[in-house]
């Protein structure tokens, strides 16, 4: 990590504004890098790119290394003339400040199947050959990646371990059979996923350009339902019928609530014995699609909270020793310095974890909103982060700043309030992006929503929720030249 001080935004893709009933990587996506530009930020934070899983989230994919095809711009492929105008007309009537999943599959799946039917009645040899080259250097994982995809849809979406047992626990002849049987519908997957990645990296060196680094998000945890815990079951722990033999989440909080996650836990001595063979492929797509990558749930490297099938609560529980930096070793050795953040806020074994981040020098990272929950979290107060750290307004898990502050109790505002030097709430997102952009810390990161002073109706996404998140969109309005000049003015005054 470079510890020169800079700043940056958080903005998941999904939240742009676009025609598709869902944010792209369209032409909105290079204004918005421009207005980072104009607003002296140098990065960019996004969530993962990959394709979403239970309730919409990015963190919950069921296959980690693809990416998202809803991400596909289509006025883009209109500009590649794999698309005409005409077949964007009539879209339908989309919300304009909140994605609609649904909709947006069910209009933009039907044209990229059209742009594939075109592609391959008019491209030329040379974009052929591109894809005929993407298709052999990613064969790694894109190959069985749109395999499941077929799959999912031949048997209704249904979770792999209630597919019939021949596929589902892969046996030679079925996969061979079912490849030749789902060829176009494997190739079509293929050129999804060769658009997206070819539109991405068009984005992001267009970012890069311009002075900006792009900040990717690498969950820890993999879907039980994907390709990547189907196709290698040996890395994970469940049972003979593919059911999970341990339950992954955390001990309960001080306030009693209970997490249990629908995540299978990592057999990390089959995983190191192997060498990291499925980790390694991971950090490798990752570092070739972003110039930094935030590891979400960091400490799940050091240990995990395991929880016998059965429980009634996450209380009955205990902690499992992970690899530790063994892991990170070893890619270090094929890759040299990795440009990492860690996300470990896990309280229980928050020491641990940071004594972890600190041996292999990666920042973790500190949360203004966390340092005025109690006194066990004020080293998440602006007045007391390291230089080596990414500080933070808030998170994609978190409420806007005006949200977060109109819920506190009057005691808590006012605690809040004196912090900041403040007389009265006016602005008090302006005050918040001030101290967290004034701290020592080498690397501040604000949400967008913050920038725009928006209140909870602008909040990513709710832990736990399982309807109703990742659907916060923005209106083209309001990313202005006043907007990019002000912010400007409060990163130069910090130093930044």
């Amino acid at each position: 990590m470079n510890f020169l001080r800079r700043s940056g935004i958080l903005l998941h893709p999904t939240s742009l504004p676009s025609p598709g009933g869902i944010g792209d990587l369209g032409k909105e996506a290079y204004r918005f890098v421009d207005f980072l530009a104009a607003a002296g930020q140098r990065l960019w934070q996004v969530l993962p790119l990959s394709p979403l899983g239970f309730a919409n989230s990015p963190y919950s994919s069921p296959a980690v290394l693809a990416g998202n095809p809803l991400l596909i711009s289509l006025e883009n492929l209109v500009r590649d003339g794999l698309l005409s105008p005409s077949d964007l007309k009539p879209a339908p009537r989309f919300p304009a400040g909140r994605v609609d999943y649904g909709g947006a599959a069910e209009f933009k799946m039907k044209l990229l199947s059209r742009a594939r039917r075109n592609f391959l009645a008019s491209a030329g040899e040379r974009e052929k050959g591109n894809l005929e080259e993407f298709s052999r250097s990613q064969a790694d994982w894109l190959d069985e990646s749109a395999l499941f995809q077929a799959l999912k849809e031949r048997y209704g979406g249904r979770p792999w371990y209630r597919w019939p047992e021949e596929i589902a626990f892969r046996r030679p002849s079925a996969l061979r059979a079912a490849r030749e049987e789902l060829a176009e519908e494997i190739a079509l997957s293929r050129f999804r996923q060769w658009l997206f990645t070819r539109q991405w990296r068009d984005l992001r060196r267009y970012a890069n350009d311009r002075g900006l680094a792009v900040i990717g998000d690498l969950s820890f945890f993999a879907n039980h339902d994907s390709v990547d815990v189907w196709r290698r079951r040996d890395f994970f722990l469940l049972d003979g019928r593919g059911r999970r033999r341990e339950l992954s989440g955390v001990p309960p909080s001080r306030a009693g609530v209970s997490q249990i996650w629908d995540m299978p836990l990592y057999n990390w001595e089959a995983m190191e014995e192997a060498g990291f063979p499925w980790w390694r492929q991971r950090f490798s797509r990752v570092l070739d699609d972003f110039d930094i990558v935030r590891v979400d749930h960091f400490s799940g490297f050091y240990a995990c909270w395991h929880i016998s099938p059965g429980a009634k609560t996450s209380a009955e529980g205990r902690w499992v020793r992970g690899p530790g930096t063994a892991l990170f070793r070893a890619l270090e050795k094929e890759r040299g310095r990795l440009p990492i953040i860690g996300e470990a806020l896990e309280p229980k074994i928050k020491r641990e974890t940071a004594r972890m981040l600190r041996e292999l020098g990666y920042p973790g990272i500190r949360i203004f909103q966390h340092g005025f929950s109690s006194r066990a979290n004020e080293s998440h107060l602006p007045g007391r982060y390291p230089v080596r750290c990414v500080a933070c307004l808030g998170t994609h898990d978190d409420d806007t700043a005006l949200g977060w502050f109109a819920a506190r109790s009057p005691e808590e505002r006012s605690r809040i309030l004196r912090y900041l030097k403040a007389e009265d709430r006016r602005n008090v997102n302006w005050r918040c992006i001030r101290a967290v952009q004034e701290s020592a810390a080498a690397t501040a990161i604000i949400p967008l929503q913050d920038v725009f002073g928006l209140g909870s109706e602008a909040r990513m996404n709710i832990p736990g929720a399982e309807s109703g998140q990742w659907e916060w969109r923005f209106g083209r309005e309001l990313l202005t030249d006043r907007l990019a000049g002000r912010l400007a003015r409060v990163t130069r005054d910090a130093g930044r």
